[in-house]
C-alpha cells in the first residue's frame, strides 16, 4: 500500500493541510509544536485501523478501531478523543481524508467525541506498518508488552506496537536474502548481528554477546532497524514512520541513516520521517539535487514538507530543501555563521586596537 495524499482540517495543530505524498520518501521539517509527529501518528493510526478485507460491516469496524487507536497513539486525558479537535470557542469538528493507491478513507470527529466514518474503501494491508518513536525500544523490549497490557504506562501505543513487531521471527528463503543485502552494511557498523534470546536482545560479535542495555543508544536504533528488516516488517510495500531518527545519533551515523532510508525506499518501503537535524535533511536533499549522478536504481523520489504555526498554520512543499522558504533548519545555521562572523570581526577590531596602542607606546 502507498499513501498518496491527505486532506486534514482542525486536527490538533493541523488546522488546514492538503498534501500529496511521494510513494518513496517524505520528510517533515518544522519547529517543535508544528504538528510533525501528530501528522505521522494520525496517518499511522488510520492505516493500522483499516478493516480486514472480509469484514462485513466495514464502516463500523473502522470507526471502532480508529477511535481506539487514536486514543492509544495520542493518549489524551481519559482517552477522550474529542480533545484531538483543534481548540476553539464553541463546538467544532475535525475532518480527515486520506487517499491510498487502493482507495480513500474519510471521517469526521466532533468536539462532543462523535466519530463519523464517511468513506472506507481500503482494506487492511498484508504488509506491516511500522512507527519508530524518537526513543529507541530495544532496551525496553524485555517485558514491555506484558507491562503495557496490564498496567497504566505513560508510553503511547506506538511503543507497544514496535515491540510487538520486534518479537517477529527472522524471514526464510529468498525474502531473507533480499533482507540480508540491506541489513549487512548496518551490521558492519555495529560490529555484529542482532539476536533475540528469550525476552532480551543482544549484539552478537566476535567478542561475545552484549546485552542491548550495554549498547550505545544510537547503535540500539540501528539494531532495531536491522531486526525489523530481517523479520520482514520492513520490506516491499511496508510503510515506515520514523520520528526524529537523529535523536542520540553521532553525526557519522546520521549519514548512514540517510543512506539506509534511501535503500529502504529503493526496496519499495514508503517512508515518512520527521527531523530537526540539518545534516540528515541535507543528505537527503543532496540525493535529489544530484540524482542525475546516481545510478538509475539508486534514485528515489523524496518530498520535503515545511510546517509552521506562526502566525498561522502553513505547510510548504518542495523536492529539495532549498524549495522551503523560511526554513528553520537552514535559517538557524545561517544565523550561527553570522554570529561566528560577527565574533571574528570583533576579535579583529580588538586585536587592531591593541596593536595600535602598542605602536603608540613605542
Amino acid at each position: 500500500m502507498k499513501i498518496q495524499g491527505a486532506d486534514i482540517n482542525r486536527f490538533t495543530v493541523l488546522k488546514q493541510a492538503t498534501m500529496e505524498f511521494s510513494p518513496a520518501m517524505n520528510v517533515f521539517i518544522g519547529r517543535n509544536g508544528t504538528g510533525k509527529s501528530h501528522l505521522m501518528k494520525l496517518l499511522y493510526a488510520i492505516i493500522k485501523s483499516l478493516p480486514p478485507e472480509e469484514s462485513h460491516d466495514r464502516e463500523r469496524t473502522f470507526q471502532r478501531d480508529l477511535a481506539k487507536k487514536l486514543a492509544g497513539v495520542f493518549k489524551p486525558d481519559d482517552q477522550a478523543i474529542n480533545r484531538l479537535v483543534t481548540r476553539t470557542t464553541g463546538r467544532s469538528k475535525a475532518t480527515v481524508s486520506v487517499t491510498t493507491d487502493c482507495g480513500q478513507v474519510a471521517w469526521r470527529l466532533t468536539t462532543l467525541g462523535n466519530l463519523h466514518v464517511d468513506t472506507v474503501e481500503v482494506s487492511m494491508s498484508s504488509s506491516p506498518t511500522v512507527f519508530l518513536p524518537s526513543r529507541e525500544t530495544l532496551a525496553m523490549y524485555e517485558g514491555f508488552i506484558q507491562a503495557y497490557e496490564n498496567r497504566e504506562l505513560s508510553f503511547d501505543e506506538t511503543y507497544k506496537d514496535v515491540c510487538t513487531l520486534l518479537s517477529g521471527s527472522p524471514l526464510l528463503g529468498p525474502r531473507l536474502a533480499h533482507a540480508r543485502a540491506l541489513a549487512e552494511p548496518l551490521e558492519k557498523i555495529l560490529g555484529g548481528s542482532v539476536r533475540l534470546a528469550g525476552n532480551r536482545f543482544y549484539l552478537a560479535s566476535a567478542e561475545g554477546n552484549l546485552e542491548a542495555h550495554l549498547v550505545a543508544e544510537g547503535h540500539r536504533k540501528i539494531a532495531s532497524l536491522i531486526h525489523l528488516v530481517l523479520n520482514g516488517s520492513l520490506l516491499r510495500n511496508s510503510v515506515l514512520f520514523w520520528d526524529e531518527p537523529e535523536a542520540n545519533l553521532n553525526p557519522r551515523l546520521i549519514t548512514v541513516v540517510a543512506t539506509t532510508l534511501r535503500k529502504l525506499a529503493e526496496f519499495g518501503v514508503q517512508i515518512f520521517v520527521s527531523t530537526h537535524d540539518y545534516l540528515l535533511a541535507s543528505e537527503l536533499s543532496l540525493a535529489m539535487e544530484f540524482s542525475p549522478l546516481l545510478k538509475a536504481e539508486e534514485r528515489v523520489d523524496i518530498r520535503f514538507f515545511g510546517l509552521s504555526v506562526s502566525p498561522a498554520f502553513t505547510m510548504q512543499t518542495g523536492s529539495v530543501l532549498a524549495d522551503l522558504a523560511n526554513n528553520d533548519l537552514v535559517a538557524e545555521y545561517a544565523e550561527h555563521f553570522d554570529r561566528q562572523a560577527e565574533f571574528m570581526r570583533k576579535l579583529l577590531r580588538m586585536e587592531a586596537s591593541v596593536s595600535s596602542r602598542t605602536r603608540g607606546q613605542q
